[in-house]
């Protein structure tokens, strides 16, 4: 595929993708049809399945572009420790707020904790190292199961209280919390 043609196709992707979303504040994300997305990127169904197998790979494309944008801030800021990833985390999602309650709305926050899963290796090899990663083979993936499980499960409960508290402040409660003999 040439340049021109690429560009074309990505061009397409992004209209498709927008489209989808646009189209989530008014329908379930269940109910929409490729139909509609075409319509809303007015693109043609050729052109989709040329680019697209089904709907749910628009929602990876989405999500992969997230992750990319989290990732890149994470190298961008140096993170060295366990709680600067989170509050990356933390702060990437805070300036998505719409977009987190569109996925709620829709019931998709389960991906977010899926593709921030798919990274969790990745992320922690720049953090810390490929050689601790490896040492630590076995027992990693369920460390980071668990972590990202964690921070998953408290992104899905700061969107239903309408991430009212800032994640700063959010981040300086978990720490709190795990510095805390009481708790």
């Amino acid at each position: 595929m040439n340049r021109t043609n690429g560009k074309i196709a990505e061009q397409s992707k992004q209209k498709m993708a927008a489209a989808l979303l646009e189209i989530m504040k008014q329908y379930d994300y269940k109910e929409i049809t490729v139909t509609q997305i075409t319509q809303e990127a007015r693109l043609s169904r050729k052109t989709f399945y040329r680019l697209f197998s089904d709907k749910d790979d628009i929602l990876k494309l989405l999500f992969e572009g997230l992750f990319q944008e989290c990732f890149t801030q994470i190298r961008a800021q140096q993170v060295q420790h366990y709680w600067d990833v989170v509050q990356v985390f933390f702060d990437f999602w805070e300036t998505r707020k719409d977009l987190l309650t569109l996925l709620q709305k829709n019931n998709l926050l389960l991906r977010v904790f899926e593709q921030s899963y798919q990274y969790s290796t990745q992320i922690f090899e720049f953090v810390r190292s490929k050689e601790i990663a490896a040492s630590y083979a076995l027992p990693l993936p369920y460390l980071l199961a668990y972590s990202v499980g964690g921070m998953h499960s408290m992104l899905v409960k700061w969107v239903e209280k309408g991430m009212e508290i800032p994640s700063s402040e959010l981040v300086a409660m978990l720490k709190a919390g795990f510095a805390s003999s009481d708790i």
